[in-house]
This record gives structure tokens, sequence and C-alpha cells, in this order.
């Protein structure tokens, strides 16, 4: 091998040194906080953040500073907290949480950092609690909420985030009366009591009570 290839040979791994690279950072204790890849001063690759117990905390993707496929989230105990995937920076699929115990808590899905398609959410027992659809970032259709022992206590449906919520007690009678406008408390709600009687009035405009 002569001189000039061994210098090409010598600056090209220079080269590919100081545009790709791996950096990490450390807690206190001495434990990695950080491996980060690089590639021109910008976050390309891997990114994955540690507790200071060594236990994952947090790992994605990016491609130049901008988040691109899984990210995955951790709690301390080393449990999933969540898992959701990206595309060009934007929640694009479907997102999961979970509570330390690994007990499911939230499922949606998402188009373009917007919620669209299917939600649900769950008691820790695993019961389900609410499930609906979103179009657009706003309530559509039929809405469902479901009391700790699986019973139907309340009934949504939305066009496009407006429509009306209702809750019964458990002897049929309706409890609550929700006006909804763009996901939001929208006009009046009503508070009835066991027997139906109206207990009390509230005047909601945009979310804020009047």
């Amino acid at each position: 091998m002569n001189s000039k290839t061994i210098f090409f040979l010598l600056m090209l791994v220079t080269t590919l040194t100081s545009c790709s690279n791996k950096k990490q950072s450390y807690w206190e204790n001495g434990m990695v906080k950080s491996e980060l890849e690089y590639q021109h001063d910008k976050l390309n690759g891997k990114a994955v953040w540690f507790f200071d117990n060594g236990n994952k905390e947090q790992e994605a993707n990016y491609k130049n500073n901008i988040l691109e496929g899984k990210m995955i989230r951790w709690h301390r105990n080393g449990s999933l907290e969540s898992k959701a995937l990206y595309h060009e920076g934007l929640k694009s699929g479907v997102f999961v949480t979970y509570d330390d115990n690994g007990n499911k808590v939230v499922e949606q899905h998402y188009k373009n950092d917007t919620l669209n398609g299917f939600s649900r959410q769950w008691y820790p027992n695993g019961t389900l609690k609410i499930e609906g659809n979103y179009s657009n970032g706003l309530f559509e259709g039929r809405w469902m909420y479901y009391d700790i022992g699986g019973n139907i206590v309340g009934i949504g449906n939305f066009l496009k985030g407006t429509g009306i919520q209702r809750a019964w007690w458990p002897n049929g009678k309706v409890k609550r009366e929700i006006q909804y406008k763009n996901n939001k408390k929208d006009g009046t709600e009503k508070w009835f009591d066991e027997t139906g009687k109206l207990e009390k009035i509230m005047h909601w405009n945009r979310g804020a009570l009047e």
C-alpha cells in the first residue's frame, strides 16, 4: 500500500468520525444519562436517555433533529410507559400509555399529530372506562362511558365535536346532561337527583364557566 493510499484512508476515517459519532452524558453517580447519535452536528439515528438507576427512560429515532419512527418511554421501575410513532416530527399511528404496573391506560390513533380514529381508556383494574372516535381532533359519533364495574353510565353523541353527553343514576334516571361544542362544554350543564328532579343548571361558554 503506497503512501498516497494510506493518506487517503486516514483522511476518510477522520471525515467519517467527524460527521458521525455517538455522544454520551453521565449522572453524578457515574451512570450513563444519555447516548445520542449525531451526523453533521444533528441528531441522526438512535437517541437513548436513562434514569440515574440505569433503567431506560426514553428511546427514539431522529433524522436531522426531527423525530422519525418509534418513540418508547419507560417508568423508573423499568415497566413500559408509552409507545408512539412519528413521521417528520408529527405523531402518526397508534399511541399507547401504561401505568407503572404494566396496565394499559390509553390507546389512541393519530394522523399528522391530530387525533383521528378510535380512542379507549381503561381503569387500573383493566375495565374499559371510555371509548369513542375522533375525526380531525374532534369527538365524532357515539362515545361510551363505563363505571369500574363495566356498567354503562354515560353516552355522548357528537358531530364534529358538537353534541350532548348524558350520564345516568343506577336506577336509570338521568343524572347529568351537558352540551358540547368543539370538544368543550358550551351551553347548559344540568344536574338531576335520583328521582329526576332538576337540582342545578350551569352555563358554559367555550369551556369556561359563566
